[in-house]
């Protein structure tokens, strides 16, 4: 990557992982903080090595294009794909019903929706299976509620009526804007990232699977590579002699 958003690799992102207890986790990281830098460096190798390991970003370049986006709705589209994990095709299908606040927790629903050319059917969506993600950021929060007052839609009424093409081109444009990227960026790239962020943190591989709506946890599996890569990581403390 291009993107090196130094100002972003703060005592807050170094210090971010927190000592995990649950046994049924992936892994199971001491309280050392996440080596954005060193992960970043690796990712090369990840990706000339592992076969079908698709492009990924990390939670600082996440973050340095995410301030970089100025306009309203590409930049609550990107948000929703980078704290959702969301297909394209699914947040381009939003309405406001989708999203659910029950006075404790907030959150989206998601018809679980395969990439496809074109927009999905009505048919498609009366069929899709559907799968809640909570939403825990309050900003996050506040700005989807003002969005959907704002723009006065009906309750069924798709929030982002536009086509998937249009958003890859728009992010396109914003990956130049920060000085380009070793690898093409497509709004599937923050899927990508969205689950890897998640197991970095040792989230349960089979509630990530869950959360990006996979059938089978051997489509989440591949993510799993971004912390096998790092031996260190595992392999510190461990005493051969």
């Amino acid at each position: 990557m291009v993107i090196h958003p130094q100002a972003r690799t703060t005592p807050r992102l170094r210090a971010e992982i927190k000592a995990q207890h649950d046994p049924n986790l992936l892994w199971s990281p001491s309280t050392r903080p996440i080596d954005w830098d060193r992960l970043i460096a690796k990712r090369p190798t990840v990706l000339a090595t592992i076969d079908d390991m698709p492009a990924y970003l990390l939670k600082p370049e996440v973050l340095a294009l995410l301030d970089e986006e100025k306009h309203p709705t590409y930049r609550l589209i990107l948000d929703l794909m980078w704290t959702t994990g969301a297909r394209i095709s699914e947040v381009l299908a939003l309405t406001p019903s989708s999203f659910v606040d029950d006075g404790y927790d907030f959150g989206v629903i998601l018809k679980t929706l395969k990439q496809r050319p074109g927009r999905p059917s009505k048919k498609a969506l009366q069929r899709s299976p559907k799968r809640y993600v909570p939403i825990l950021d309050r900003l996050l929060q506040d700005r989807i509620q003002s969005y959907l007052y704002a723009g006065h839609f009906r309750k069924t009424a798709r929030i982002f009526p536009m086509a998937r093409q249009t958003v890859n081109r728009h992010i396109h444009a914003l990956v130049e804007r920060v000085g380009g990227a070793d690898f093409r960026i497509t709004s599937h790239t923050f899927r990508h990232s969205f689950a890897i962020h998640l197991l970095l943190h040792g989230r349960p591989l089979k509630y990530v699977s869950q959360l990006l709506g996979h059938k089978s946890m051997d489509s989440t599996e591949i993510y799993t590579n971004v912390l096998t890569i790092d031996g260190g990581h595992f392999l510190d403390g461990v005493d051969f002699h």
